[in-house]
């Protein structure tokens, strides 16, 4: 890693920050609604454009992302990058602040930067819910404030947006065009495909009976092919058709899925009872019925029994999720957990369970105003280094009861999110297609999650008892990651720029070791030799670097694999060779 690398650092830590994109349904048991605001109407239009491109970015073929009509028009995927970057551009100067990723300047991404569909789905989704999230976390008042528009005159945030919602039309528009061209049907002129969009394969109903023959429902949602699995689990307030938009997109990312009716809930038989702490025979009849739903999954000839995701909403379904990858924590690789909570034996897994991934979601505004702070501790308790935590920041709602009160929900707690933030199934797919597909049981390490880590590398002895925690994860895993590269090498470029080139030294060896196939690793560790002044070694690591560069069986480094970072690497390797 070059020393010009240091700014990735907010690109990183961006993935986990949440937005949200609609305000909360209205129950039929409420008031009528007071007028709508200007913001209500600004952030309809905004979602409204915004999700009709997220929709085309979804459903257009892979293969067709670098379609044109002629030569000097953008294509495809270039329209959607532009419309999503100017996006950026005004949101940046009505917020006052750098959100998004560093797509470089102009608002012309480069497609070597987002090179794939999910790239670009991405960059356009993440647009769409930070310009969202701005414009309600500013109301009103924010509408009558002044930022510089183009040719730094000043404009009414109002004006902003407004031309923002228009940009984005017209180029929809234009990708109309593209769709036509091609024979295709845009989403939005075929209602009743939509959804097919979302969920192509239509759930089986399932019958299961539990231990003591109570009749449980539940619906699977089978892949097109051989793949993992994973069960979700609905929370007190609600049935597992809470689950079924996700389910659907699980089973197109081809992972085959399961949601349950837990007893007493929906369609299936049994008295709900009020779920405890401790250990009881309750919690032995949920256990027993989630373990013949489990085997049901499980069996299925086209699912991977040996890998399999838990999902769980609200505290019914959080702490069963955890408790059942307890139970089979051998075939569990991923957990998803979503406004809830574990008790004792639960929380004493997920210290112990240090290799499970866990993707943690909370709101501020959730009904149950401590579930906050409880998700937070819960991922706390996580010792796994590949943990997430997806925080949608807000006002916190007064305390009015929790799940199984019979209280309103506000549209903020477990698997209501999906529809205040509607990007949240997205990030969920690519969190299980990760932890369950591209590799299992493992996800990135993370800055929050290996915090610890990070603090104890620059102690006295710090890198050395870092590395023998190494070596005794990869004894128990050779895929152990504690701590994220790209965070390490800047620690380390740190200490080299204050004159500390020994320890430098050591700390790009600590990255080399975790990231042995990045040709960034062996660059940084070439720098830091050569600034010791070890010019063999610093030869050695650098004709590494480009050996790996050469080989095309690996990615230049664990978080970036561009040809403009390709190029920085061998720049930087070469250079080191002349000296």
């Amino acid at each position: 890693m070059t020393r010009s690398s240091l700014a990735v650092v907010g690109v990183i830590l961006l993935a986990v920050v949440g937005t949200s994109l609609y305000s909360p349904c209205q129950s039929q048991n409420q008031a009528p609604r007071p007028a709508r605001s200007r913001t209500d109407e600004t952030l309809d239009m905004w979602n409204e454009i915004g999700n009709k491109l997220i929709a085309m970015a979804q459903d257009f073929p892979e293969d067709k992302y670098d379609f044109k009509l002629q030569k000097d028009q953008r294509t495809f995927a270039e329209n959607l990058l532009h419309a999503a970057a100017l996006d950026y551009v005004l949101i940046r100067r009505v917020s006052g602040s750098n959100l998004g990723p560093d797509f470089g300047e102009g608002d012309n991404p480069s497609r070597e930067v987002f090179k794939t569909k999910a790239d670009v789905l991405k960059f356009v989704q993440e647009a769409v819910a930070n310009g969202a999230n701005v414009i309600q976390r500013q109301g009103d008042v924010g509408l009558d404030k002044t930022s510089k528009f183009f040719g730094n005159r000043l404009a009414h945030n109002s004006s902003i947006w407004t031309s923002a919602i228009e940009h984005s039309a017209e180029h929809y528009g234009q990708l109309v065009v593209y769709y036509r061209a091609n024979n295709l049907v845009p989403p939005a002129s075929r209602p009743s495909q939509a959804q097919q969009v979302q969920q192509p394969f239509a759930p089986r109903v399932v019958d299961l009976k539990a231990s003591d023959g109570t009749m449980l429902k539940a619906s699977y949602f089978a892949a097109a092919k051989r793949g993992p699995g994973v069960l979700l689990l609905h929370q007190g307030n609600r049935t597992r058709q809470s689950w079924d938009d996700l389910a659907g997109q699980l089973a197109a990312a081809g992972i085959n899925t399961l949601t349950l009716d837990m007893r007493g809930f929906g369609e299936s038989g049994g008295k709900h009872q009020k779920w405890p702490r401790e250990d009881t025979p309750v919690k032995k009849i949920w256990a027993d019925d989630i373990d013949a739903a489990w085997e049901y999954l499980t069996s299925q000839p086209e699912v991977n029994g040996d890998v399999i995701g838990l999902g769980g909403s609200g505290l019914l379904g959080v702490d069963n999720s955890v408790l059942t990858a307890r139970r089979h924590s051998t075939a569990v690789k991923s957990l998803v957990l979503l406004s809830g909570e574990t008790f004792l034996p639960g929380q004493q897994f997920l210290r112990q369970a240090s290799q499970l991934p866990g993707l943690f979601v909370v709101a501020d505004e959730d009904e149950d105003p401590p579930t906050e702070e409880v998700m937070e501790w819960i991922y706390g308790v996580s010792s796994s280094p590949g943990k997430r935590f997806v925080h949608y920041a807000g006002e916190k709602a007064a305390w009015k009861g929790v799940e199984d009160t019979g209280t309103i929900a506000a549209g903020s707690h477990g698997t209501d999110l999906f529809k205040t933030h509607p990007e949240l199934p997205g990030i969920i797919v690519d969190w299980f297609v990760t932890t369950l597909i591209k590799t299992p049981g493992h996800a990135p390490a993370e800055p929050l999650a290996s915090a610890s880590i990070l603090n104890q590398i620059e102690l006295p002895g710090g890198v050395t008892q870092v590395s023998e925690q190494l070596a005794d994860a990869r004894h128990r895993d050779p895929k152990a990651q504690l701590f994220p590269e790209v965070v390490v090498t800047i620690m380390g470029y740190n200490h080299m720029a204050v004159g500390e080139t020994k320890l430098g030294v050591e700390i790009m060896k600590l990255v080399a070791t975790a990231y042995p196939d990045s040709a960034d690793a062996y660059d940084s560790l070439s720098d830091a030799y050569l600034a010791d002044g070890e010019k063999d070694l610093a030869r050695q690591t650098a004709e590494k670097a480009l050996a790996l560069l050469d080989s095309h069986a690996a990615p230049a480094s664990s978080w970036s694999d561009t040809e403009e970072r390709r190029k920085l690497i061998r720049d930087g390797a070469q250079d080191n060779l002349k000296n």
